[in-house]
């Protein structure tokens, strides 16, 4: 639908006024012929809203009726988790440039990750809307580089989220090189979501926790 399109581009903004999207569907030369003004298109909104059909075409809307004469639209871009794939979603593999052979556990897009913990995360972003998600990405800072799992763009927002999910817990070394990364996060500016920042980290405890946290996370992103 042309609608759908609209909202889904990423040059779309979050929220749109009734004359961006009237600017919109007349480029249509048959809605041109049907909506011969704006104020045409408006009465269409106001008598569709009145009716109760309104959300069955633009399902994401707020309307302020309080000046009877001009009602005040707001439409917004889709933000919800899909129980399918999300709308919208861009997907980078991993851009490490060694251990490949690692990449062993495959996600539903196809994308390859190396542990079933990142995959569970990676599925419940791959429900949400308008993410671009990169895997391994590389962050650098004053000549060092370090690979977050991943990187999120929230396309709607326009937000930069990293995320490190830290799996092996039973291993002391493993754990030793956890918290050499997160030094390295902090020293170099990076604040947590929790303090205002953009870093987000996971450490497995259990499956019941990570589920929580991950959920908790994702509605931070979304937002």
């Amino acid at each position: 639908m042309k609608l759908d399109k609209l909202m889904s581009d990423r040059g779309t903004p979050v929220e749109i006024r009734s004359n961006f999207l009237y600017d919109y569907i007349i480029k249509d030369e048959d809605l041109k012929k049907v909506f011969t003004s704006q104020m045409m298109f408006n009465q269409f909104l106001r008598a569709q809203h009145n009716g109760g059909n309104l959300k069955q075409i633009i399902p994401n809307y707020k309307v302020d009726t309080s000046n009877h004469i001009h009602y005040q639209w707001h439409f917004y871009k889709d933000t919800n988790i899909n129980i399918g794939q999300g709308k919208g979603i861009e997907a980078v593999g991993s851009q490490l440039t060694y251990k490949d052979n690692e990449l062993i556990v495959p996600a539903s897009d196809g994308t390859l990750l190396r542990t079933h913990q990142e995959r569970g995360i990676y599925e419940k972003l791959l429900k949400c809307n308008y993410l671009t998600i990169e895997y391994e990405f590389p962050v650098s800072k004053y000549g060092h580089k370090k690979y977050a799992d991943f990187r999120i763009l929230n396309r709607m927002t326009q937000k930069i989220y990293f995320w490190e999910h830290f799996g092996m817990t039973n291993s002391d070394d493993y754990m030793e090189e956890v918290a050499k990364k997160l030094l390295w996060y902090k020293n170099n500016g990076f604040k947590t979501v929790e303090n205002g920042g953009n870093l987000i980290y996971t450490i497995y405890s259990d499956e019941n926790k990570l589920q929580r946290d991950t959920d908790n996370y994702i509605n931070i992103i979304i937002k």
